[in-house]
Order: C-alpha cells, then structure tokens, then sequence
C-alpha cells in the first residue's frame, strides 16, 4: 500500500523470513482447529447452547440450559435490584422508576417452575424487597446504609436457596445432554484429543460452574483440554481462534522448551530477565 503517494519499501530478508513465521503460524492455527473438529470432539458451552463438533458433524442444543434457571435467577435479582436502587451513592432512582419497579412487584406471579421448597425463600425475597422499598417511596432517603446492609444479609441464606437450585437445575440438563452424546458417538472423554471450549464472562472465570463440572467429567489427568475463553459471548470465531492458538502454543511449548505452559506466558519474561529489571533498572 502506499503512502502519501509513494510506494511502500520492499520487504527486507529479515522481514520476509518473519512474515513467512506469520503465515505458517496463523494455518496451523487454523489447521488445529479444522483437524480438531473433522477428526475429533470438541463441545463449545457459549451461554445458553452447548455445541458438539464430531467427526466434522455439528449437534447443536441452542437451549440447553431449562426455564427454571432463569426463573430463579431472575428472582434471585430482585434483592439485588433494589440494593442498586437505594444505595446511598446510586443516581439512577427516581420515584418514578421506584413506583413503576413497585408495580412489578405487585403483579409478579412467582413461576409454575419454581418447586415448593423454594417457594418460602422466594416469598421472603418479595414480602422483604417490597417493604423497603415501599418505604423509600413513601419517604424518600428514609432507608439508610445500615438498613439496607440488614435488609441483603437477612436474604442472603435465601439467595443461597434459589441460586442452588439453579445450579443444580442447569448441571442437571446439562449432564443430560453430554452423556446422551458419549453415549450414541461412543466418545471416550479420556481421549486426549477430546477438548471443552467455554466462552463466559471474565469475572466467572473463578470456580466457574462449567468449568468444574467438566474438570469432573475429564478428570484430573485432562484438565488442560478445558480452555476457557472470556467476554466473547458474540465472537465465536474469535473464540475459537484463541482456543487453536492455546494448543498450538502448548504444541511449541513442549518442542522447544519441554515445558506446556512456555509460550502461555510472556516469551520475553523469565528470571534473568527479572533480575535486569531489579538490580539493574531499580538498583
């Protein structure tokens, strides 16, 4: 490409030989990722669907994930909604958005999906969220921070109840679903070719409950077949591109320094270099 108006340099040897390391680099990537999936098993869980790619065939489930999981989650949120309401430094609360907020809880009917024994911490959920509420709109800036700290911790053991329940609502189908695929292609998940992609939030990455229920499905010995990918809940193709380039850096690793994890950190740190940077650059 040009610029203003002259023509680009020509590449020198050096640049031509680092050009042609990008271009072999960015088709094994891409080759990892097309031989994984056409001679393979990869399942990709990216929000609410679980994919698996087999032997070059999709099995999609867009909505692996059952009705009542949303349904206690969302109620699970309203304690957390009025806390964002009302805290002291919020300035997004009008009495308008208040009363209308108000309203909802009003005529909310708690789900059909939602069994007995969570119904009791649902309703202390609602009975509690509607009475302070109802008195902040009654008194505006009546509530204050230490009312509302008691108002969260007494519906914390609550939350606790309704935010299991989804768990276990979503590990249920979601095993459902896995072993159905085991079982009918016959995967053994012991393979060392059989690989997890999860894209999820960055702040879940933590004990992340898919994470760990594929560590358990995998087992110990597999654990480093799960890569997960962060924020690119849109961007598949991104994902999976990060997914290749994690294999394939494990592949380089292991040739060149016999170590997995070499080129997953930063190929320009290592102790002597560490050492430069304290005893000579800070001395």
């Amino acid at each position: 490409m040009a610029t203003n108006g002259q023509p680009p340099l020509p590449l020198t040897p050096l640049q031509q030989l680092n050009k042609e390391f990008l271009c072999r680099y960015r088709e094994a990537r891409n080759n990892f990722w097309l031989s994984q999936t056409k001679n393979g098993s990869v399942i990709i869980a990216n929000g609410s669907s679980l994919t698996l790619k087999h032997k070059g065939n999709d099995y999609p489930v867009p909505k692996a994930i059952p009705q009542v999981y949303h349904d206690l989650k969302s109620i699970s949120h309203i304690p957390l909604t009025i806390y964002l309401h009302l805290n002291s430094d919020s300035s997004i609360s009008t009495d308008e958005t208040l009363k209308q907020y108000m309203q909802h809880l009003d005529n909310l009917q708690v789900p059909d999906s939602i069994e007995s024994n969570e119904r009791p911490s649902v309703e202390r959920i609602i009975t509690n969220s509607k009475r302070l509420l109802q008195k902040e709109i009654n008194n505006k800036g009546s509530v204050d921070q230490n009312e509302l700290t008691q108002f969260c911790r007494e519906l914390a053991a609550d939350l606790k109840v309704l935010l299991d329940a989804a768990a276990i609502a979503q590990l249920k189908a979601m095993h459902e679903i896995v072993q159905d695929w085991i079982k009918e292609h016959k995967i053994d998940v012991k393979d060392p070719s059989f690989k997890v992609l999860l894209i999820s939030a960055r702040t879940a990455r933590q004990n992340n409950l898919q994470t760990t229920y594929f560590e358990h499905l995998l087992g110990v010995q597999q654990k480093r077949n799960i890569a997960y990918i962060e924020e690119l809940f849109s961007d598949q193709p991104k994902a999976t591109s990060i997914f290749s380039t994690w294999f394939l850096d494990e592949q380089l690793s292991v040739a060149f320094f016999d170590d997995q994890d070499r080129m997953h950190r930063d190929l320009l740190m290592n102790d002597d270099v560490e050492e430069y940077i304290k005893n000579h650059l800070f001395s």
